[in-house]
Order: structure tokens, then C-alpha cells, then sequence
């Protein structure tokens, strides 16, 4: 009798065919993805087994944690992948919990790719609706309570009646989402807008369900103070080793091939602020290794680094290299927040970044940080912002040269550029709006440009090793197949909006490629449509 059910829509419940990165393909419009492309290489099914999630995204995992802490019993709570909810979901469920990041598609990666695309509905959105309708038809049988939470609900506001959503949940779950859970299942009444409480470390549960492809957290929150970010909004906290262990330990017995380290900066883990702590560092991936390794697990991975954090913890970076074994033929993606390469911006809108350095040294420690993380295979992506409110002409100069040093320099890894979102909760919500190329001077289209150029050089050289790890043959033979055409159409992408910007809603926002016949005769359309300018 599963009275509590936990959920995500497919762009999120899903394992990418085992690359994290496939991930941001879901990013892109809906007719910009052909269906077999989605459903059996970016977001294939996860399977179950005993009407549960043999793996599920992380956020999930931490909930039903939560839940089992306070008391709920494991048979009472399930985590459930959206296309299997009709075989679980009955007159005994009360609650179902869904966790979500981009409902709307506006989401600084989506939002980037829509407005560089010619727009249209993304996959994460796409998504996100066809769950949400699945779920309201359930609801209409069952009569359950819908909570609707993670980092993405800023998208839904106001839209709660549309998506027949009893509550948003923001913030932490592991204090206050069992209090809402068990107030609903009493018949209490419940505000339709909560805010979880912040959770002192050694009061998070662990998870039971395998996180998919072995993901940890090892840290919340960030103590930068960058406007335009989220997590800086949360508490700075390192979780406990112990529980970092056990979470690997979970992972790895369950059959991942890595460890991935979920933090804003990996190499702030241990810290007291801005104070960096090495040791600590070191002895996370020595023991996590140690743990691990004993189920076969040989690579431990992570989300975010900061290049500052880099050069003041030089040997930590090298240490990470060597115990990971990283080489030119097994490298790190880490993703890096470069944002901008004026000094002006940065001491107006993160100029927690560069420290210890100042504002004016940021330029020098995006190219000196670079280079070091190079040295020891981390090759990044670093992703920068066009938009800021007051950015000038000479500002986006400024970032150009950034990108033209680093390129002289031989850099490995790629400069994505993101259109500003201003993200509901963080402190440029209210003093920008959402950036389109319209409007953009041309010293901008051109930074949008110098790092579409070396990005696009890096990933041809690159890719093989990235998809080197997917083992369906059939999945990477198509894969390389469609990526090759990928290529050749940014290429001509780059030509296009370097001499006529407007194309981009003239004409290569017609592009559909949703279906096979689509796909076949769009794709000639477009390189025919680079080629002509």
C-alpha cells in the first residue's frame, strides 16, 4: 500500500545512456530533437523492479530519505519514473511529490539555446507538461494531494492551477517536507507556497535508492555571493564524510561506473567560507577511492570547480589527477563559471569569485586557472553571460579578448555563452530581464561567436572520448552519426548570425526535425543555409 508516491518528468528521470553531459541535449526546442533521439538516447527509461526505480535522480533519492528518517515506512514511500505511474499510483495513494529543475524551459542553458534556435517549446518543458497531465487525470480518479519541488518551481508560480499543483515546495526538504507530507495525509491544511528550512549537515539522511550514475552530494549552498546564481542563497555546508561514504558505497554496489560529486566547487569541500581547506579534499577522494574501489569503481567525477579555487589549491587539483589516473585519453568536464571577462562586471556582480584576488585579476585567473586545469586533464566548459544590465560595448571586448587568450594559449575545453535569466530567488531577480540576441550590439554577437568557434573546435577533437563511454553500439554509432551533422550545422550557424543575426528567427526557427522525414530534409536545409551566407 504505497500511500507516497516520488516522481520526475522524463528530461529528468533518466540516466542520459550513461553521459551526464547528453543531459543538455534535452535543453534544445522540442522540433529540434527527433523522438527516437530522446526517448532512447538522450532520456531512455529507467527500469523497475518491484514497482520501484532500480535508480533515480539524486534530489529524489534525498527526499524519500527524508521521509524514511521521519518515520514513514519503506512500503509506505516509492520513487516511480513517470511512464510506470498508472501500475503504482491507486486508491491508496495520498501524495505524490514531483521533482522538477526546468518546467518552463527557462532555465539559463534552455533559455540560451531557444533564443539561439529561433525558439520553441524545449524537451524539458515538454516534458514536464506530459507528466504534469498524467498525473491531473490520475488525481482526478484518486483524489491525492500533488507537491511540486526543486530548483525549478520559480517557473510555476502562478501557474499552479494550470498544472493542478496543491503545493510549491522551495528550499530543503529534509526538516519540513515530512511535516508537509504528514499534515496531508491528516487532512490538515497546508500553504500553498512552503519554504523548507535550512538543514544542518549532520541531520541529512542518506540515500537508499542508487542515485543515477552515482551521484553524491559533498556539498550545499556556495559562499561566493554571485547575483545571478541560486545556490549562493543556501547555507555553505560540507557534508559529513561518513555520509558521503556511505552514499558512494550505495552507488557502487548498485553497479555505477563512477562516482560524481555533486557541489558547486569541488575544491571547496572541507572549507570555513572562502577558506580553503586541501587536506580535506585530498582525504574525500582517498577514502571515497578506497570505498569504491572495492566494487570495481576506479573514477570519481564532479559537477562544478572554480578556477580560483584551483590555483590556490594546486596540489589538491594535481592530487585528484593522479588518484583518478586522468590522461589525454581520460580526462575531466568539470563546468566553470567564467561570466564575464570585464573586471567591471565582476565587481558589480560576483566579485566573490576571484578571491583571494581581487576583481581587476579575474582576466588573468580564468587564463592562468585554465592552463592548470589543463595541465592535469580537467578540460572545462566554461559558460558566460551575455545580458548583464549595464554591459557595454567595451565590456564584451573585454570577454572576447578573454576568449582569444585563452585560445592562443591552446585551451582545452569549451566557452559557452548563456543568455541572462534572471532566476527567481536570486538578487538580480527584478533588475534584468531575460536577454534575447535582438537588441545585442555587435560587439556581443561577436562574443557569442568567439565561443561558439573554439567550443565547436574542441568538441570535434573531443567527442569521441565523451561518447566513448555509451556501450549500446547502435546507440554511439548513431550518435556519431548525428553529431557529425550537428557540427557541420553550428559551423554554418557561425557564418550566418556573424553577417545576419536575424536569421536565427527568420529562418532557422522553421527548422523541424521531430520526425524521421524532418530530420532528413531539414538537416539540408540548414547547412544549405550557412552555405549561402
Amino acid at each position: 500500500m504505497v500511500e507516497i508516491v516520488l516522481t520526475a518528468d522524463r528530461a529528468l528521470f533518466t540516466d542520459f545512456s550513461g553521459v551526464n553531459t547528453l543531459g543538455f541535449g534535452l535543453c534544445l526546442p522540442v522540433r529540434l530533437i527527433p523522438s527516437f533521439v530522446e526517448y532512447r538516447i538522450l532520456a531512455p527509461p529507467v527500469p523497475i523492479k518491484g514497482g520501484r526505480a532500480v535508480h533515480a535522480p539524486y534530489a529524489l533519492g534525498k527526499v524519500e530519505a527524508s521521509l524514511l528518517a521521519a518515520g514513514f515506512g519503506r512500503d509506505k514511500v516509492s520513487i516511480v519514473p513517470p511512464e510506470h505511474l498508472e501500475k503504482v499510483v491507486d486508491k491508496d495513494t495520498k501524495v505524490i511529490g514531483v521533482h522538477t529543475v526546468d518546467p518552463q524551459g527557462l532555465a539559463p542553458v534552455s533559455w540560451t539555446l531557444r533564443v539561439m534556435t529561433g525558439g520553441g517549446k524545449t524537451c524539458t518543458a515538454l516534458e514536464f507538461e506530459k507528466l504534469m497531465y498524467k498525473i491531473s487525470r490520475l488525481k482526478e480518479k484518486y483524489n491525492f494531494k500533488v507537491i511540486v519541488g526543486g530548483p525549478g518551481i520559480w517557473q510555476l508560480r502562478g501557474l499552479e492551477k494550470k498544472f493542478n499543483i496543491d503545493v510549491l515546495y522551495e528550499g530543503e526538504a529534509e526538516i519540513t517536507f515530512p511535516i508537509i507530507v504528514r499534515k496531508l495525509l491528516n487532512g490538515e491544511d497546508v500553504p500553498k507556497f512552503v519554504v523548507g528550512k535550512i538543514v544542518p549537515p549532520e541531520e541529512i539522511p542518506t540515500i537508499v535508492t542508487p542515485s543515477r550514475n552515482g551521484h553524491v552530494q559533498i556539498t550545499r549552498g556556495c559562499p561566493r555571493g554571485c547575483q545571478f546564481c541560486k545556490p549562493t542563497t543556501f547555507f555553505f555546508r560540507s557534508i559529513p564524510l561518513d555520509k558521503i561514504l556511505k552514499e558512494a558505497e550505495v552507488n557502487a554496489k548498485a553497479g555505477a561506473k563512477e562516482i560524481n560529486f555533486v557541489t558547486e566547487d569541488v575544491l571547496l569541500y572541507g572549507a570555513k567560507g572562502l577558506s580553503l581547506n586541501s587536506e580535506a579534499v585530498k582525504t574525500l577522494f582517498e577514502k571515497t577511492k578506497k570505498v569504491v574501489g572495492k566494487y570495481g569503481v576506479d573514477m570519481i567525477t564532479f559537477s562544478h570547480v572554480t578556477l580560483s579555487s584551483a590555483l590556490v589549491l594546486k596540489d589538491a587539483v594535481k592530487y585528484i589527477s593522479e588518484i583518478d589516473g586522468l590522461s589525454e585519453d581520460n580526462p575531466l568536464f568539470p563546468q566553470v563559471g567564467f561570466e564575464s571577462g570585464s573586471p567591471k562586471i565582476v565587481d558589480r556582480y560576483f566579485r566573490g569569485k576571484p578571491y583571494p584576488w581581487k576583481p581587476k585579476d579575474w582576466p588573468w585567473i580564468v587564463v592562468e586557472g585554465s592552463k592548470l586545469l589543463n595541465e592535469n586533464y580537467w578540460y572545462p566548459c566554461l559558460t558566460y553571460i551575455i545580458g548583464f544590465p549595464d554591459a557595454t560595448p567595451d565590456d564584451y571586448v573585454k570577454t572576447t579578448e578573454v576568449i582569444d587568450r585563452l585560445k592562443e594559449e591552446g585551451f582545452k575545453g569549451w566557452a559557452f555563452p548563456l543568455f541572462l535569466v534572471p532566476i527567481g530567488g536570486t538578487r538580480i531577480e527584478g533588475k534584468a530581464g531575460f536577454k534575447v540576441i535582438k537588441g545585442l550590439p555587435n560587439e556581443a554577437i561577436e562574443s557569442i561567436i568567439a565561443g561558439w568557434e573554439i567550443s565547436i573546435d574542441f568538441s570535434r577533437k573531443i567527442y569521441p572520448k565523451i561518447i566513448g563511454k555509451i556501450k549500446n553500439p547502435l546507440v554511439k554509432k548513431i550518435i556519431d552519426m548525428l553529431i557529425d551533422k550537428a557540427f557541420e550545422a553550428m559551423e554554418n550557424w557561425v557564418i550566418s548570425i556573424r553577417k545576419d543575426p536575424e536569421i536565427i528567427e527568420r529562418n532557422f526557427s522553421k527548422v523541424n526535425i521531430r520526425g524521421v522525414r524532418g530530420l532528413l530534409s531539414n538537416a539540408a536545409k540548414v547547412i544549405t543555409l550557412g552555405r549561402k551566407h
